[in-house]
């Protein structure tokens, strides 16, 4: 019966003794005694299990925040390496308080990559490496507290009323709709209506101050997809489809493009001046902007005309600024 409370002792809250002894008998058919279930809690403690109990009574139970976790039974090198990759390679896409939840599971991975006998499996995360083009920043942090009630609200489809600060610094009060999350670059989005309004907006989770969990559900709109939102307002759209005709005169930059494609109908040319043009079709967003600017003065707009107009205007504003005494 001991492996049995083990399992149903959580990390982050408590569990009493009489919901042990009511699970364990709707659960598994067992008859027990509060008595008898913690004094089972009470040997497991003396045992050196690091669990912890408040002075409440009946007693609350949870594992101490340094707990290896014991809930994969037998880990195996394969599931090890995982956890190790996922510390890795996910922790700059998630905030502080979501990582925090799989520390207890790192840990247990630690251990078991060092009792591994195929030490070519425990070094192979220092042969593997991420490299973002994008300039690395520092994620804000994200209380624990916020995660995790986000997190509850979205996977128990409720709503929450919530404290947030505004970009210019101002705190308002919402009731929050939750409809999905979305992980941007660090950034954590909250996609959600507010109040009585229909209409989802995008809700920063660094900036959410106060959380208080409510029992009312959450109203999905019919029309509402997940995917179609995110495409159409992450990607900061300032127009729709464009034929876009680039200039490049550098060789190494057409070979990444024809290695990589900016769409399924892009076409590069060799002109007669010794530039390559390329032609595709791609949304008009503030993201290709930013991609185009990237390249500074290794690419030349053609068309469209709206958008050559926009980097002549940005081409002259630079050079005010940069020749200015």
């Amino acid at each position: 019966m001991a492996d049995l409370i083990l399992r149903m002792i959580p990390r982050r809250v408590r569990i009493s003794t009489t919901e042990i002894r009511e699970r364990l008998k709707s659960e598994y058919g067992i008859e027990t005694t509060l008595r008898t279930v913690q004094r089972d809690l009470i040997t497991l403690e003396a045992s050196e299990f690091p669990l912890e109990c408040d002075d409440n009574r009946p007693a609350g139970w949870c594992w101490r925040k340094d707990a290896t976790a014991f809930d994969i039974p037998n880990m195996d090198p394969v599931t090890a390496l995982t956890f190790k990759l996922a510390e890795k390679h996910i922790t700059r896409m998630m905030p502080h308080g979501v990582i925090s939840a799989l520390k207890p599971y790192i840990k247990a991975a630690d251990e078991r990559l060092k009792l591994t006998k195929e030490s070519t499996l425990s070094r192979w995360p220092d042969k593997i490496r991420v490299v973002s083009r994008n300039l690395a920043m520092i994620p804000p942090v994200v209380t624990e507290d916020v995660t995790d009630s986000v997190y509850s609200a979205l996977l128990e489809e409720r709503r929450f009323k919530a404290d947030y600060r505004t970009m210019t610094g101002r705190k308002k009060t919402y009731e929050v709709n939750p409809l999905g999350m979305a992980f941007v670059d660090g950034l954590t989005y909250l996609i959600a209506s507010l109040n009585e309004h229909q209409d989802p907006v995008l809700l920063l989770l660094h900036r959410i101050l106060k959380i208080e969990l409510l029992n009312k559900p959450v109203s999905v709109p019919a029309d509402f997809d997940l995917d179609a939102y995110i495409a159409r307002e992450l990607t900061f759209p300032v127009g729709g489809p464009i034929r876009l005709v680039i200039k490049f005169g550098n060789k190494e930059d057409i070979i990444r493009l024809e290695e990589a494609p900016i769409s399924v109908d892009q076409k590069i040319t060799l002109r007669e001046d010794g530039a390559f043009e390329l032609t595709a079709t791609v949304e008009d967003t503030l993201q290709l902007h930013w991609w185009l600017r990237g390249y500074g003065e290794r690419v030349e707009v053609v068309a469209p005309k709206g958008l050559r107009h926009k980097f002549v205007e940005i081409a002259a504003q630079m050079s005010t600024m940069y020749m200015a005494k």
